[in-house]
């Protein structure tokens, strides 16, 4: 099985939790990742009251929020990442007997 090689610029994924986590209503996560549009909304709403936060938390926790510029993190392990399967006109459906029943 060949794994595909992921570029990356240096930003850390437990950096970037920690700065979610704990200076999220601020934006700072934002800001580190590349993002200063939000990062901005963040700081003048409170982290948008607050749930813009959370939702960075569980973004970032996931790996479904990375860096701006398309890199991957750099990790210190390989543990669990989230990925987005898709199915298009391309993608072989194995029939079964009990789909249509």
């Amino acid at each position: 099985m060949e794994i595909p090689c992921r570029w990356t610029n240096g930003y850390s994924f437990e950096k970037a939790l920690l700065l979610s986590v704990f200076l999220g209503t601020f934006g700072i996560d934002r800001f580190y990742l590349g993002y200063p549009a939000i990062g901005l909304l963040k700081l003048f709403t409170c982290g948008f009251m607050f749930v813009g936060q959370l939702i960075d938390v569980i973004l970032i926790a996931t790996q479904t929020l990375g860096p701006a510029d398309g890199s991957a993190y750099v990790i210190s392990y390989y543990g669990q990442v989230l990925e987005i399967l898709q199915i298009n006109d391309e993608t072989y459906r194995y029939p079964q007997e009990d789909w249509f029943s």
